[in-house]
């Protein structure tokens, strides 16, 4: 053996999957004329995420036995971009092509037809289908902004009106599908966020964040607005919405100015932007601005800013003079001696001084709450064993919330594949806390049979503390209907590396296997008359370098998925199934449901498909 390959090997960890098996099924006996290729889409963008990074090619065989040889091929304006070929030992029932060439390299954007042409060894003539065109889209929508009016003009209760804000996106192959607007303040922090349908991108904002507040005197937000096409690709656009300074009037000149006289021009007044905010360095809501008005501004000697908690004890102060009169006081949640505040209510107040024009005016805000506890919560499920494919079509996460002082204003909910990569994502604005799953991925893939798919809950209060909840959502063991019989969706079986043995691995591994086989041995007893078909996969780590592939392929793969095969057959006999009912192939990397160069998903690779059969 290659000893080059046996190094290589020697390092990887091979986890044998006995999950969705072959993607290959022989075809019922039709004719010629009703073979078909269909495009799953009108089009696809390598760019575009999981969703639509590859396109789907459908395919149907007229007489599947008498077939000599077939070939697909892509082309745009009559030149060849990809193809693939093969002859009746594998008919695949659907391919996806990723957009890049035969060369390796991406294919031009622009539109394409696929076309299927059979050759058959007798009987019939050779058969050529073209399916409808389809676009493969590369470069993202063209996005701008304009704004109506230019700017904010505040006043003493909020603005003085509304601004519509025009997202304007276009793209030369694609639909515009959806767009966002995520308005941020000067820290940093989300303010104000919209999101639509195409064409309705022309959001009318009065100034307010999520919370209530209004702009702020001076300040300059930032809007980033993200427009998506129908095939995923996004464009992103930044622009600054600025707000116009607070007009101040000019105060009269006092007659006779008295000491009792009390500034009547204007009120004096401090105000919270939000009714709390979170101080925990999230740069969202981590700050409490206090906006404060000073009644006569031009009579002021100085004035002082306290902070006190629920107890009336001052925690934090301010203090200037007329040369210092700021619009607005931010306050971080840290106390005069620089500690962090406790969590709780607090208020502020704010006292002038006129000197001897006017009284002393005092003015106290309404309260406010400093929080930094996150919420909490659980998720329960519908059903303790997921059966998408047999018995229940969709299953039911609901998540139960708490907050200690805050209310909750939102929730995502991400679930991973076995591999560990994003499977499927939720979210939704509170009181709604059920996620209806149909066991289907973002890209359309159907969950692993027998697996435990984890759940990870993000749950949001008002002033941005984020807790999270974990759970599990077990999938049972599938059976699918084919034309011929069955095929079972089983799970993986994790094998010492390069080895057919399941029971010498560890004890949490081990017991695994033997809850999956027992599971497994126990469906297959339902299926009485029935002969299984038990086929080994592998993953190819040479996938990239032809000659070390072929040698891989021929003294590891092969031997080693077989092994593997007859490992769960003789597992199966075991448990009581009879060994004549059993029968067991191994194919190594022929036959893969992702690319082996895909390292993160390749898992999926390592499987034993099983196929029952009518005897």
């Amino acid at each position: 053996m290659n000893k080059s390959l046996v190094r290589a090997a020697g390092g990887a960890a091979i986890l044998l999957a006995v999950l969705l098996a072959c993607q290959t099924a022989k075809p019922a006996l039709i004719a010629p004329s009703e073979s078909a290729i269909q495009a799953e889409a009108s089009g696809f963008s390598p760019n575009g995420g999981p969703d639509h990074s590859t396109l789907g090619i459908d395919l149907t065989y007229g007489n599947g036995d008498a077939i000599k040889s077939w070939k697909v091929e892509i082309t745009r304006n009559g030149a060849t971009a990809k193809s693939w070929s093969g002859d009746a030992q594998y008919l695949p029932g659907n391919l996806r092509w990723d957009g890049k060439s035969d060369a390796g390299t991406m294919a031009p954007e622009g539109t394409y037809v696929a076309a299927l042409s059979i050759e058959y060894a007798q009987t019939y003539q050779s058969v050529t289908q073209e399916s409808k065109s389809f676009v493969l889209v590369l470069t993202p929508p063209a996005v701008s902004i304009s704004l109506n009016p230019p700017q904010f003009v505040p006043t003493e209760k909020g603005v003085a009106g509304p601004m519509t804000l025009t997202i304007d996106a276009r793209s030369a192959l694609a639909k515009v599908e959806s767009w966002s607007l995520d308005i941020y303040d000067e820290a940093g922090g989300l303010f104000k966020s919209f999101k639509g349908l195409w064409p309705d991108a022309a959001p009318t904002w009065d100034g307010k964040s999520v919370a209530g507040a209004f702009v702020v005197p001076t300040r300059t937000y930032k809007a980033l607005a993200t427009v998506q096409d129908e095939y995923g690709n996004s464009a992103e656009l930044k622009a600054d919405i600025p707000v116009a300074g607070l007009a101040i009037a000019t105060p009269p000149k006092p007659v006779q100015p008295r000491k009792e006289l009390v500034a009547v021009e204007g009120k004096v007044a401090v105000v919270p932007e939000t009714a709390g905010f979170s101080p925990n360095g999230d740069k969202f809501m981590d700050d409490m601005t206090l906006m404060l008005a000073y009644g006569q501004p031009a009579a002021v000697r100085s004035w002082e800013l306290e902070i006190a908690d629920s107890t009336g004890g001052v925690q934090k102060t301010y203090k200037g003079d007329a040369s210092s009169l700021p619009a607005s006081v931010m306050w971080d949640g840290t106390t005069d001696s620089g500690k962090t505040a406790r969590e709780g209510t607090y208020a502020a107040k704010l006292t002038i001084d006129y000197g001897t024009l006017y009284k002393p005016a005092a003015a106290s805000s309404e309260q406010f709450i400093l929080d930094i506890t996150p919420p909490t919560g659980s998720i329960s499920l519908s059903s303790p064993l997921f059966s998408p494919i047999e018995s229940s079509d969709t299953i039911t996460l609901t998540l139960d919330a708490r907050a200690t002082a805050a209310k909750i204003d939102s929730w995502s909910m991400d679930i991973y594949d076995p591999g560990g990569s994003l499977f499927r994502s939720f979210k939704a604005a509170w009181p709604a806390n059920q996620a209806v799953w149909n066991g289907k991925g973002s890209n359309g893939d159907m969950v692993q049979s027998a697996e435990d798919y984890p759940v990870v809950a993000k749950i949001r209060d008002q002033f941005g503390n984020v807790g999270e909840v974990k759970s599990m959502v077990p999938i049972d063991i599938l059976v699918e209907k084919m034309p011929k019989g069955y095929r079972i969706l089983a799970s993986r079986v994790f094998f010492k590396a390069f080895t057919a043995d399941y029971e010498d691995v560890s004890p949490d591994l081990a017991r695994q296997n033997t809850a999956r086989l027992d599971a497994l041995a126990k469906k297959l007893q339902k299926f009485p008359g029935y002969k299984s078909r038990i086929v080994g996969h592998a993953v190819k780590i040479f996938w990239d370098n032809p000659t070390l592939g072929d040698a891989e392929e021929k003294e590891i793969l092969i031997p080693l998925s077989k092994a593997r095969a007859d490992a769960v057959k003789k597992a199966l006999v075991d448990r009581g199934l009879s060994a004549a009912n059993l029968t067991t192939d191994g194919v190594g990397a022929s036959d893969q449901l992702v690319p082996d160069s895909n390292i993160k998903d390749r898992w999926q690779n390592r499987r034993v498909a099983l196929f029952l059969e009518k005897e």
